[in-house]
C-alpha cells in the first residue's frame, strides 16, 4: 500500500510539473510599442529601403520629408523578453547620408520557431522567447523620390511615384501605382501588381505572378511565370516554362522554353528562337524563326526569315516574303502567298491556300515532301524536276516541256505569273484551281 500511494504521489508530481513547464499554460505577457522616425530630406533623394518584418504602406506627398510609423503588437512567456524586443523596435535603423537615407525595419539576426513559439535572436545579440507577434509599417516620402526597396515575407502598397525605382522581392506581395521614371525588379515566389511605368522595365522573375498595366520598353529574364499585361513597346524576353499574355506591344525578341506566349497585337519586329513553345500574334512585318518542336499563329508577315526549322507546325496567314534554310519534319498552313523559297525541306507538308495577285514564286528543294497549293484564279508557271514525283495538276495547264520515265519528272508549264519551281525527290505535289 505505501509503494503504491508513493507511485501516485509521484505521477502527480510529474503531471503538474508538465503543466507547469508547458508553454500552454505559462503566465502571458503582451506589449505594443508604436514609433515614429523623420526627417527632412532634398528633393532628388534616394530611398534605400530593407524590409524583412512587417507589411509596408507607402505614401507619397509633395512635401521633402520622409517619416516611418511602425507599431508592434508582441506576446511572449517573460516581460523581460517582450520589452526586449520593443526596445528594439525603437532602434530600427533610420539615417540620411548626403541625399540618401537608409532605412532598415529588422530587428533581429534570425529567428526559430516550433510549436507557434519562437526564438529570436535580436541584432544586438539577445535571445528572447516569443509567442507571436504583429508589425506593420508606414513609410511616407515624397512623390520625386527615388526608391530602391529589398522586401522579405512581407506585403507592400505603394502609392504613384515620379522617380525611378528598384525593387528584390522574395515571398511577398506588391500591389503599386504609377512609376514616373525606369523600374527594376528582381522577384521570386512573388505577386505584383503595377499600374503604369512611364520608362522602361527590366525584370528578373522566377516563380512569380506580374499584372501590369502598361510600360515603356520591357526587357525580362523568367523562369516558371505568369504574366498579364496590357501594353509594353518592344520586349526582350529570355523565358524558361512561363505563360505570357500581353495584349499589345511593338517589337519582341523571345528566347524561349516550354513557354506560352499569346498577343493580339501587331508587330512590327518579330525574332523568336524556341524550343517546345508556343506563339500567337496577330501579324508582323519582319519576322525570324529558329526552333523545335513548337506552334506558331503568326497571322499576315511581311517578311518571313526561318534560319532551322524541326518538327514544328506554322500557322500563317497572307504571307508577302518567307525564306527557309533547312526545315525538317514540319507543318506549314498559309492562307496567300506571294514569294517562297524553301532550301532544304525534309519530310515536310506546306499547305498554300491562295496565290496573291502580285505572286512572284514558289521554289522548294526537297526530300519526301508534300505541297498542296491552290491557285484559284492567279497565272502561275511550273518547273519540276522530281524523282519519284506524285504529282497532281490542273487539266487546262498548258504544258510546253515533260520528260517523264519511271522515276523522273521534269515538267514546265504555263506562260506567265510566278514560277512554282521544285526540284525534289519523292515529293508529292498537288496544283488546282
Amino acid at each position: 500500500m505505501k509503494t503504491r500511494l508513493q507511485f501516485k504521489i509521484f505521477v502527480a508530481a510529474v503531471f503538474f510539473t508538465a503543466l507547469l513547464t508547458n508553454p500552454g499554460f505559462a503566465q502571458k505577457y503582451a506589449g505594443t510599442k508604436a514609433t515614429v522616425k523623420s526627417a527632412a530630406v532634398p528633393a532628388n533623394v534616394i530611398l534605400q529601403v530593407k524590409n524583412h518584418s512587417g507589411d509596408m504602406k507607402i505614401s507619397t506627398s509633395a512635401v521633402n520629408n520622409v517619416t516611418l510609423n511602425t507599431k508592434i503588437e508582441i506576446s511572449g512567456n517573460s516581460k523581460e523578453d517582450v520589452d526586449k524586443v520593443t526596445a528594439a523596435i525603437g532602434n530600427l535603423k533610420f539615417g540620411l547620408r548626403g541625399n540618401i537615407l537608409e532605412i532598415d525595419t529588422r530587428f533581429y539576426k534570425n529567428m526559430n520557431t516550433i510549436n507557434n513559439r519562437s526564438t529570436i535572436t535580436l541584432l544586438n545579440g539577445d535571445k528572447v522567447n516569443i509567442k507571436d507577434f504583429k508589425i506593420s509599417h508606414e513609410l511616407q516620402i515624397p512623390k520625386s523620390a527615388a526608391i530602391e526597396l529589398d522586401n522579405k515575407y512581407s506585403d507592400i502598397e505603394m502609392q504613384p511615384v515620379d522617380g525611378p525605382a528598384k525593387f528584390v522581392i522574395y515571398s511577398s506581395k506588391l500591389n503599386a501605382g504609377d512609376f514616373g521614371g525606369d523600374v527594376s525588379i528582381e522577384s521570386k515566389y512573388s505577386k505584383i501588381r503595377i499600374e503604369k511605368i512611364k520608362g522602361n522595365a527590366k525584370f528578373d522573375f522566377y516563380d512569380s505572378n506580374l499584372e501590369l498595366e502598361s510600360s515603356n520598353n520591357l526587357t525580362l529574364k523568367s523562369k516558371y511565370s505568369k504574366y498579364i499585361i496590357k501594353k509594353t513597346g518592344k520586349a526582350e524576353i529570355d523565358s524558361y516554362d512561363d505563360k505570357f499574355n500581353i495584349t499589345e506591344l511593338s517589337g519582341l525578341n523571345l528566347i524561349s522554353k516550354y513557354s506560352d506566349f499569346e498577343s493580339t497585337s501587331a508587330l512590327n519586329d518579330l525574332k523568336l528562337v524556341l524550343y517546345d513553345s508556343n506563339v500567337k500574334v496577330k501579324s508582323a512585318v519582319n519576322a525570324s524563326f529558329n526552333g523545335k518542336y513548337c506552334e506558331l499563329h503568326l497571322g499576315d508577315i511581311s517578311d518571313l526569315q526561318i534560319s532551322e526549322s524541326y518538327d514544328n507546325n506554322i500557322y500563317l496567314g497572307n504571307v508577302k516574303r518567307m525564306i527557309v534554310g533547312s526545315s525538317k519534319y514540319s507543318l506549314y498552313e498559309l492562307s496567300a502567298v506571294t514569294e517562297i523559297s524553301m532550301n532544304d525541306m525534309y519530310d515536310e507538308n506546306l499547305k498554300i491556300s491562295g496565290l496573291n495577285s502580285d505572286f512572284r514564286g514558289i521554289s522548294v528543294n526537297g526530300k519526301y515532301g508534300q505541297l498542296f497549293v491552290n491557285v484559284g484564279s492567279v497565272p502561275f508557271r511550273t518547273d519540276f524536276k522530281i524523282k519519284y514525283p506524285k504529282v497532281t495538276l490542273p487539266e487546262n495547264l498548258k504544258i510546253s516541256k515533260q520528260i517523264k520515265d519511271n522515276s523522273n519528272l521534269e515538267l514546265i508549264s504555263g506562260d506567265s505569273g510566278g514560277t512554282i519551281k521544285i526540284n525534289g525527290y519523292d515529293m508529292k505535289v498537288v496544283i488546282e484551281n
